[in-house]
């Protein structure tokens, strides 16, 4: 979704940055309030770094493509707090992609930040959200594949390896999985289809133009064939740093009945329930009661390691999980 917009001439997406369940949360009471210099440089420390990686690859502020001076200048004129660099992180990002700010419109791309719209939609009233939501069993493959992919590649810091392999229970993503689109059907109902958006994976990869279409509509910008022509990035079955020129395969959609057994996707559904349908997914037949009851019996453990693999990710432990918690057990 992040390329398909940003093909767009009047869209600039920006890279994940994590910046409303991160750095805003840990620094609570400066999003629109006058920093320090020590806070100053801790916010351009945090954005400088994702010009260099990929945020939670260990970015080195000084080696990114974003200068310090031109983000604490631009920062500067945009106002005071963090919101502020946030701002001009994101319009730096549109110029270091060649596009030009008039008339342009700013987003960002980071799944977590799902658990956010009602702070982002205080930040940035006429705010437009788009949830995209994929088959949880299809997340599941992606992830045990990804951490296949992460241990060959050279690039990937051992942090990352680590913390891919503690997070990959089959309950615990479909969980999150179950109070993420929550998340989305409750900030829909709150703040109306003309602020947010769900968008299935798989309708996107069968029907692109006319569900792009839609999409434009919703954001209020005309559609450009050129939205069409992109290559499959980022995939955990594809070499992550080259494309593979794919673009709207739909090889992907039922990859995961491979790459699953039965006692796997019988967990996921346990973990999703009635949400499964709700999204238009229908259960497989498989009954695994042993493989169920013994996730279940696991689950608390797994979720505290992954927690503890993923601290460094959250802003704040507790509000974290009421925020995914709460989601689940409605």
């Amino acid at each position: 979704m992040t390329q398909i917009l940003n093909k767009h001439s009047d869209v600039s997406i920006a890279p994940e940055t994590f910046y409303f369940d991160d750095l805003r949360v840990k620094m609570a009471g400066y999003e629109q309030q006058p920093l320090n210099p020590e806070q100053e440089k801790r916010c351009e420390n945090y954005f400088l770094a994702l010009s260099h990686k990929t945020y939670g690859f260990e970015g080195d502020p000084e080696q990114g493509w974003m200068s310090r001076r031109d983000l604490k200048t631009l920062a500067q004129s945009l106002g005071v707090g963090t919101d502020s660099y946030f701002e001009a992180f994101c319009q730096l990002s549109a110029k270091h992609n060649n596009k030009q700010l008039d008339n342009i419109q700013l987003g960002e791309k980071t799944p977590s930040h799902v658990f956010r719209i009602s702070e982002i939609i205080s930040y940035c009233p006429d705010a437009k959200i788009i949830c995209m939501i994929r088959h949880p069993a299809g997340i599941v493959a992606s992830y045990l594949n990804r951490m296949k992919t992460a241990r060959a590649n050279q690039y990937v810091p051992k942090s990352e390896v680590n913390r891919v392999k503690k997070s990959i229970d089959p309950l615990l993503r479909s969980l999150l999985w179950k109070s993420a689109f929550q998340a989305s059907l409750e900030a829909r109902s709150r703040f109306g289809d003309n602020h947010v958006y769900i968008q299935r994976f798989e309708d996107l990869l069968c029907h692109p133009e006319s569900s792009l279409k839609m999409l434009t509509s919703f954001l209020s910008i005309d559609f450009q064939p050129a939205m069409l022509d992109i290559d499959q990035v980022n995939s955990s079955y594809t070499d992550k740093w080259r494309k593979s020129n794919a673009g709207f395969s739909q090889d992907t959609i039922y990859r995961w009945r491979e790459k699953l057994n039965n006692a796997q996707i019988a967990v996921i559904q346990s973990g999703c329930g009635s949400l499964l349908s709700e999204a238009g997914y229908e259960s497989e037949p498989v009954y695994e009661p042993l493989a169920v009851i013994r996730a279940w019996i696991n689950f608390p453990f797994n979720s505290i390691r992954a927690l503890l693999a993923n601290k460094n990710r959250i802003g704040n432990i507790p509000d974290y999980i009421n925020h995914r918690l709460n989601l689940i057990k409605h």
